[in-house]
């Protein structure tokens, strides 16, 4: 036992000795990359001094006075106990040389922690004669005890936050309980998630990359990567494609073993940076619509609900009333009022109005916006007399009925954007008691108008939207109708635009729609191959809008079965072979277990055909999501012949690299050659090996991302 303990203490001397070194010259310490690691084993490190030590007060208070004999494993204890608090104080001084650690809070840590250690060793080198003086004894373990707690919980606060070791005893900070009228978009909906998922490793006592995230001003600033968010590029900002990452990434946030944010609140913080990232706007100044706005009617406390003096509505009459083209629903669980929405106008009917006369004391709520509406419908809903919100937007409803409205006496809220409705017409419903809104929007009525029509309490009664003498507005994309993309035989285009008199221009080879040469837009465009259709909206006044990208593809032949000859990555790894030959496009979301994901490595698929079959191309459906680390392929090759074991290279294409970041989109690869009759078909694809030098992530390895494979 002597000898064992006469070598631990030449170790611990030796360790106590390059501590007080390090510490004296810590200013002019310079820290090489391959020493960090030792550094970064601090946090492994430091449970060791803290069960050993608690151990020999234990064992030098209560066991030793009973147990003399123990004393001279306790000595051994203590010098193990000093030892490991001394290579721990090391380790954490290697990690303090690394950026991102608020000075005061970690020189406190940092000076507790070399004193847990000295005082051991003094400890030691006193212990006989501390053990004759009990009071003595129990000071020291005392101070001692008292040392590693307080350099703990210092230690707690930098890696978790602050008061992290007592937050169980002290009081628990309450959610802010507020209800949707006074609620925040930013302080309700976006800083929680801030200060659940990311304040802890960004904050002012652990900056790291040197981004706090504490107030909104630190936020603005950003961190040493600049700032983190982009409101005019919301799919560029830094926040989210760290979030978008996999997990398995370095760079992921938060990281791998931390708490993930949710789907939820990946939505609440992309909508909000989209919106403009204001600190300062309420949830009930965005539009109903609103994203953002659905999602927070899904956090809040809601206003006391209306309570309604009928009955509820027989429930298998309502499920008659409801179809395809028609939805009933409650308002609210157990409510007894209903809500109706109908769709497809091609289907609509002024009879199938008339049939919700049947549940009319219970509908609150009827949205009918884009149905072919006539006046003659408005007196219909005129006898639905417990309505609340009513939505005829972009409806063929003129003035001459709007009158018939006055019988609504319970109704609250009136949409009439995109009609044929005057102002005159508006000053007849404005006698209403319960109206408080009306929306219209795209009407011929002038703001001017709108704000001679004034009503008590209420602020602005008639809302006409955005208008500028002095700006232009950018018309939105069009949009595209089309729920498949796989073309099997004619497909017709399908395209709208919600603003009258746009011009929707076209192209079908992939270049940029122009105002003068590119096709007009109209029903009768249809689609027979594959093709990448790109569409732009224009009116005079008007900015032109943004392109509108789509990929259709062809299929011809679906091979009977798929072979992986490469295993994808398994978090990304579909379903199987099917994924390919299913015919179900995936979208963007490259989570969403529709994909097979390779990185860095070389994605090799076998097609097979039952009978031989003459192709002429494959189409290959990907991903590139830069900013996820997906990247076009190095290179894609298709091999096709009869024997699986001798195919021949029949087309070979090197796809372009990008040179920046830019948006996700879903791009074909498409391979052709000479009409060849095959059984077997394989497909190769290479991901990227190092990510290039201008991209956040270089060197590192890229991914390639399939979802469909067509064969033409």
């Amino acid at each position: 036992m002597e000898r064992i303990r006469s070598i631990l203490y030449n170790i611990t001397f030796f360790f106590i000795c390059l501590l007080v070194f390090l510490t004296v010259f810590y200013g002019w310490i310079s820290v090489p990359s391959w020493v960090k690691v030792f550094g970064r084993m601090h946090p492994m490190m430091l449970h060791f001094p803290i069960v050993l030590i608690i151990f020999y007060i234990v064992w030098a208070l209560w066991i030793t006075p009973r147990y003399p004999a123990g004393k001279e494993v306790g000595k051994v204890l203590l010098l193990t106990a000093t030892l490991t608090a001394a290579i721990t104080a090391i380790m954490g001084i290697i990690l303090s040389k690394e950026d991102g650690y608020d000075a005061d809070a970690l020189a406190l840590h940092k000076w507790s922690g070399i004193a847990v250690a000295i005082l051991s060793f003094t400890w030691y080198i006193l212990d006989n004669r501390l053990a004759q003086h009990k009071i003595l004894l129990v000071a020291t373990a005392s101070v001692v005890f008292v040392l590693l707690v307080v350099a703990g919980d210092l230690g707690a606060g930098i890696t978790h936050g602050q008061d992290y070791l007592l937050a169980p005893v002290l009081p628990q900070k309450q959610p802010h309980d507020v209800s949707i009228e006074e609620a925040m978009v930013y302080r309700d909906m976006v800083q929680p998630i801030l200060e659940a998922k990311c304040v802890g490793c960004h904050n002012n006592k652990k900056a790291k990359g040197e981004l706090i995230m504490e107030t909104s001003a630190q936020l603005l600033k950003g961190g040493k990567d600049g700032v983190i968010w982009d409101t005019a590029h919301p799919d560029l900002s830094l926040v989210l494609q760290r979030i978008h990452l996999p997990e398995e990434e370095e760079k992921h946030m938060p990281p791998q073993g931390k708490p993930q944010l949710t789907e939820e609140e990946i939505n609440i913080l992309y909508f909000f940076i989209k919106d403009g990232a204001s600190f300062t706007k309420k949830v009930t100044d965005l539009p109903t619509a609103d994203t953002l706005r659905i999602l927070a009617n899904k956090i809040f406390r809601k206003p006391s609900e209306e309570q309604y003096d009928f009955a509820a509505a027989d429930e298998k009459q309502v499920q008659q009333l409801n179809n395809n083209n028609r939805v009933l629903r409650s308002l609210a669980l157990n409510s007894p009022a209903l809500t109706a929405t109908f769709y497809n106008s091609e289907n609509y009917s002024g009879e199938s109005l008339k049939e919700l006369s049947k549940v009319k004391e219970q509908l609150v709520s009827l949205n009918m916006a884009h149905m072919p509406v006539s006046d003659e419908d408005v007196n219909t809903i005129a006898t639905f007399t417990n309505l609340r919100n009513l939505n005829l937007n972009f409806t063929a409803v003129t003035g001459k009925s709007i009158a018939q409205l006055k019988k609504l006496t319970h109704l609250k809220e009136l949409s009439l954007s995109g009609t044929a409705v005057t102002i005159n017409d508006l000053e007849q419903v404005a006698s209403i008691a319960s109206l408080k809104k009306v929306f219209a929007w795209n009407t011929s009525i002038t703001d001017k108008e709108a704000a001679a029509i004034v009503k008590p309490g209420v602020s602005k009664f008639v809302e006409t939207g955005f208008n500028s003498d002095t700006m232009i507005m950018k018309l939105s994309m069009p949009v595209l109708q089309n729920e498949e993309s796989v073309i099997t035989g004619a497909l017709p285009l399908k395209l709208k635009h919600y603003i009258n008199g746009v011009d929707i221009r076209y192209t079908l080879d992939g270049t940029e729609p122009d105002s003068t040469r590119s096709p007009v837009y109209d029903k009768n465009v249809t689609l027979d191959k594959a093709v990448t259709v790109k569409a732009k909206a224009f009116k005079k006044g008007w900015i032109s809008s943004d392109i509108l990208t789509a990929e259709f593809y062809k299929s011809t032949y679906t091979p009977d079965s798929a072979i992986l000859l490469s295993a994808p990555d398994v978090s990304y790894k579909g379903d199987g072979g099917k994924t390919v030959i299913d015919r179900v496009k995936s979208e963007q979301d490259f989570r969403n277990g529709k994909w097979l994901g390779y990185h860095g490595t070389k994605a090799e698929i076998l097609l097979l055909f039952n009978s031989p079959v003459k192709t002429a191309g494959i189409s290959i459906s990907s991903l590139v999501d830069i900013g996820g680390y997906i990247m076009p392929p190095q290179f894609v090759e298709v091999w096709g012949g009869d024997d699986a074991s001798h195919l021949k290279l029949l087309s070979r294409q090197v796809p372009k690299q990008p040179d920046s970041i830019g948006t996700a989109h879903m791009p074909a690869y498409i391979l052709s050659y000479p009409p060849t009759q095959v059984r077997y078909l394989k497909v190769t694809a290479q991901a990227v090996a190092k990510l290039p030098v201008w991209h956040p992530g270089k060197g590192d390895k890229g991914w390639f991302f399939v979802d469909e494979i067509f064969v033409n």
